[in-house]
């Protein structure tokens, strides 16, 4: 599943600056994304600390809401609950993503997409999980689909905006990488380009129409390498390197056969 993504708000800015086959909609929007959002860079950040990322979504138009990642559905009791449950809400999966108690609502009613430059994913091999890298070969970010949701704490008031990332089945790089053996298949997150951007926004889409657009991406354009550990001590945090490419000798030297 994708609990790790970097989002360098530099290639998002030359994305939109450069004539792209987006709608013109997504490229004033990009516009905005240059104008109003500066952040630090994010060349590794993590799931599980719900950090608030820009999405964006449509109300009476397209505009950037600033949400934690980790969706809260809208029923949830309290902040203990919203809590726990955002741990398990990093993702949505495509197939079930109209049906699941804590996703439908938000499908329903407000989905978005992100821009990011790339995702981090890990292989399993003899027992260690190696993580790799994913971006693509143009070095163009892409469109990540997004579910959201508005949940207000009962006690304190105040209102939290969070969202989910939609994946669906790996397509073939992803099975070289992405082989958890807890899962029966590969993962990926679902992207999004040209009209499939607003079709996916519109209130006016139906759950088949919004449905057919979640299918994997072609690999075609896509590529990977191992990078350093992400997580625990050894992790080597939010900086440039998180993304650089770091070889394991197991992973690439030939069996020994005598």
């Amino acid at each position: 599943m994708c609990y790790t993504i970097q989002q360098l708000e530099e290639r998002i800015v030359k994305q939109g600056q450069r004539k792209q086959t987006t709608p013109a909609e997504i490229d004033e929007a990009l516009r905005v994304f240059r104008e109003q959002i500066h952040g630090k860079p994010l060349f590794a950040i993590s799931g599980f600390d719900h950090p608030a990322l820009p999405v964006l979504v449509r109300a009476s138009e397209l505009h950037w809401e600033p949400m934690h990642w980790g969706l809260i559905p809208h029923w949830c009791k309290d902040w203990p609950a919203a809590h726990e449950l955002s741990n398990m809400t990093l993702n949505a999966r495509a197939e079930t993503l109209f049906e699941k108690p804590a996703f439908k609502h938000a499908a329903l009613h407000k989905r978005g997409i992100m821009p990011i430059t790339g995702f981090y994913e890990y292989k399993h091999f003899k027992g260690k999980k190696y993580p790799h890298f994913i971006d693509w070969k143009d070095e163009e970010p892409r469109w990540l689909a997004c579910v959201c949701e508005d949940w207000m704490d009962p006690q304190s008031k105040q209102t939290i905006l969070s969202f989910a990332i939609v994946t669906t089945v790996g397509n073939s790089l992803m099975a070289g990488i992405h082989n958890n053996p807890e899962l029966d298949e590969p993962r990926m997150p679902v992207f999004l380009e040209g009209d499939s951007l607003l079709t996916w926004m519109s209130p006016a889409s139906t759950v088949d129409q919004c449905q057919a657009l979640l299918k994997p991406s072609s690999d075609s354009e896509m590529r990977a390498h191992t990078v350093r550990s992400l997580r625990g001590k050894n992790s080597v945090g939010n900086v440039p390197e998180a993304s650089q490419r770091f070889e394991y000798k197991e992973l690439y030297e030939p069996p020994t056969l005598f």
